[in-house]
């Protein structure tokens, strides 16, 4: 297995939207190009403030977060991480992801060969599952809260403990013990979350195909959400109509469309505000806005305050934990 020691983002993909193939979410690797063995990798983040524009890759990720973090999204769905809380991306699912200072979560990666070498990589993700059930988690993502309790929490650790002291180790039958961990994490976790799947199988049907629907319009919102498309540009590029559009939306994220565009722009803005030193005329002009004062209002509107009153609350709550952290037990 080969580790990288530096991240290399491949060339942007283009294809499968139509007039938007210029706009097309980019294609980024974090890993080494897959050479003759499945690609793994494991690593601790920390200390890094960075935001990851929306982007896809081709191998599996799963991200465990020991602290809380900023809030990432995946395809369509914001997501707030906590300690304790777990993410499962699959192959070319458009996603963003933001770490500030504090933020502590341990990043895995894997080929889907890793795990099951007879199984090519072509499967779509609702197909997938029927072959290789310990992937359950990477299909329900978006429709499950991935939480641990103390006791999953611990078995998650002792998983990923034991991963981290083989990875890249000259011993025998690291590579076997990593593959044999992974596959116990993900079984234990689907297990755990049994229930939540049944359910879920009874109440969404048609998510597999629903599938490329909802990853071209992901795809395409993400890439365009700061210039304010309008409903008909959107379904002109996904290829629906416009009321199918909107009824994706609605049964996958419970809002609207321009609802989920204003939201999706307030979240970064919110975002910029905590993890940059930008003036609140470049936070309103960096996620669409022409015009300070109507980003004032709009900003006021979805989070009860003004962008320098939440700027500062955020700073003064970061100052409090840094200084109770500090305190003597």
């Amino acid at each position: 297995m080969a580790r990288p020691v530096t991240e290399k983002r491949a060339q942007p993909q283009r294809g499968g939207l139509g007039r938007q193939d210029a706009r097309d979410t980019p294609f980024r690797s974090y890993a080494l190009d897959r050479a003759d063995s499945p690609r793994f990798h494991i690593r601790l983040v920390q200390n890094t403030q960075r935001l990851y524009p929306a982007h896809k890759h081709d191998y599996f990720q799963i991200m465990y977060f020991l602290t809380d973090a900023p809030a990432l999204r995946i395809g369509l769905t914001s997501h707030q991480p906590t300690p304790g809380s777990i993410f499962f991306i699959a192959p070319m699912v458009p996603h963003q992801i933001r770490f500030d200072q504090d933020t502590r979560c341990m990043v895995i990666y894997f080929d889907l060969d890793l795990l099951r070498p007879s199984l090519t990589r072509s499967y779509p993700i609702a197909e997938l599952v029927r072959l290789a059930p310990e992937l359950t988690p990477f299909a329900w993502q978006n429709h499950v809260d991935f939480r641990l309790d103390a006791d999953c929490v611990a078995q998650i650790d002792g998983a990923v403990s034991a991963m981290m002291q083989q990875f890249d180790s000259p011993r025998i039958c690291a590579a076997e013990i990593i593959r044999a961990e992974l596959l116990l994490m993900l079984g234990r976790l689907s297990q755990r979350f049994e229930n939540e799947f049944a359910e879920l199988s009874a109440q969404l049907p048609v998510i597999g195909r629903d599938s490329l629907h909802m990853r071209r319009i992901s795809e395409f919102i993400g890439d365009n959400y700061t210039r304010g498309p309008s409903l008909n540009e959107a379904a002109d590029a996904v290829h629906l109509s416009k009321s199918r559009l909107c009824a994706l939306i609605r049964q996958y994220t419970g809002t609207t469309f321009n609802a989920l565009i204003r939201e999706m722009r307030m979240e970064e803005a919110r975002e910029r505000l905590v993890l940059t030193n930008e003036s609140i005329g470049q936070i309103a002009y960096s996620v669409g806005y022409q015009d300070e004062k109507y980003f004032l209002r709009a900003f006021k509107t979805s989070s009860g305050m003004t962008p320098t009153a939440y700027r500062k609350k955020r700073a003064d709550e970061k100052s409090d934990a840094a200084r109770q952290g500090a305190r003597p037990a």
